[in-house]
């Protein structure tokens, strides 16, 4: 939801002085794709109506400054981009390495104050860290560079501050989703150049979010043993970087080989990475063919996937406030739609496809269970970050 009348009087309370632009950048929705992002895999990515929106001012100077509604207002030195350990897991630390990334690129960077505002409700899992990227980015994009950087551009270097500035390992999915918008079929053999084709996304489902209610403080570690599982097999047992450079055929023939370096539960993730790709290329042409009961399947698979082979849809040992657990209570309300875990996983929200005659019902039973402002219906948003 755009916000402009509440990020305009943020920006007068704490300025003084009107904004003379308003801009707003969306989350994105993980439709379907597991973990496969860091692996060069495939996936299926959405917009959402939910995001962050921006009033803003253009400054004179080399300083950038930013208020967040709940939090204090904050500075970047544009003469001072250095990476700061300290400043891991901040906005600062987002804005900082968009605008040296920009600056490295050739991109010209300035200054600007802002208020910004968010409808993204804690734990809904649609990546608010790359629409905060992708909001920068594109305030830049518009001050300073005529709206010369692409939504891929902008998708890369968002990944970029995440990474290195952030302190976030991830792939490029989140950014892809926030910085396109509507439904896209990605294919990163190449993350460089990525393939990213929209798609006519016209399915009836109401789209529903839950939290699940559990903390992502500490899980960083959970998440990283992901990629890193996966990156061992293809190091250990295939010599390759990624498992996307090593065929499933040869892949089936050599992963029942004991191997050192080479856990069990890093084969089950390595196995997830290639059934999850086919079941992108289904759920895509589901799309394409219009097919509401294949798409729907493959949503349900991927969901009993990274139950049994990704080990992500909860924390070991805490099912209680887990996303398996809200899965197992949606799956008993949903009729035919189907759910899935969605995003890095262990902790946080799922995502429900619900045939609009079952959705009174299913909103009310979620909401006896986890609250109204842990269920939220969301719409899927065509578009990347925009000025309004």
């Amino acid at each position: 939801m755009i916000l402009d009348s509440k990020s305009s009087d943020l920006f007068f309370h704490t300025y003084g002085d009107d904004p003379e632009r308003v801009y707003f950048s969306h989350g994105r929705l993980e439709l379907l794709g597991n973990h496969t992002d860091h692996n060069h895999g495939l996936c299926l990515v959405g917009g959402v109506d939910m995001g962050i929106t921006a009033s803003v001012k253009k400054s004179e100077g080399k300083t950038i400054m930013i208020l967040s509604e709940g939090y204090p207002t904050f500075e970047v030195d544009l003469d001072h981009l250095e990476i700061d350990k300290k400043e891991y897991g901040t906005s600062k630390a987002i804005v900082k390495g968009v605008c040296f990334r920009l600056k490295e690129l050739g991109y010209a960077i300035g200054g600007f104050q802002a208020a910004c505002a968010s409808d993204i409700f804690p734990g809904a899992g649609v990546s608010s860290s790359a629409a905060y990227e992708s909001l920068i980015i594109e305030i830049l994009n518009d001050l300073y560079n005529e709206g010369k950087i692409t939504p891929l551009e902008m998708a890369k270097i968002g990944q970029y501050a995440e990474n290195v500035y952030f302190g976030k390992p991830s792939g490029l999915l989140d950014q892809v989703g926030s910085s396109f918008g509507g439904v896209c079929y990605i294919d990163f053999k190449s993350t460089q150049s990525p393939i990213v084709e929209s798609l006519p996304y016209d399915f009836p489902f109401r789209v529903v979010l839950v939290n699940s209610g559990g903390s992502h403080a500490k899980l960083t570690p959970l998440y990283a043993s992901i990629p890193n599982d996966m990156y061992a097999v293809a190091a250990n047992m295939f010599g390759k970087k990624v498992l996307r450079e090593v065929p499933q055929e040869e892949f089936m023939r050599k992963i029942g080989t004991p191997c050192p370096g080479v856990s069990e539960i890093a084969k089950l993730r390595a196995q997830h990475f290639y059934d999850e790709n086919a079941r992108v290329l289904k759920a895509r042409q589901a799309i394409i063919n219009h097919d509401q009961n294949s798409f729907l399947l493959s949503v349900s698979e991927s969901g009993d996937s990274s139950r049994d082979f990704l080990h992500n849809t909860m924390v070991p040992g805490q099912y209680e406030h887990s996303p398996q657990q809200a899965v197992d209570i949606a799956r008993r309300y949903i009729g035919k739609g189907a759910v899935r875990i969605m995003g890095g996983g262990f902790a946080g929200s799922i995502i429900a496809f619900v045939y609009p005659t079952d959705f009174d019902a299913f909103m009310a039973e979620m909401i006896g269970h986890y609250g109204k402002k842990n269920v939220k219906e969301v719409k899927i948003l065509s578009g990347g970050p925009r000025r309004i």
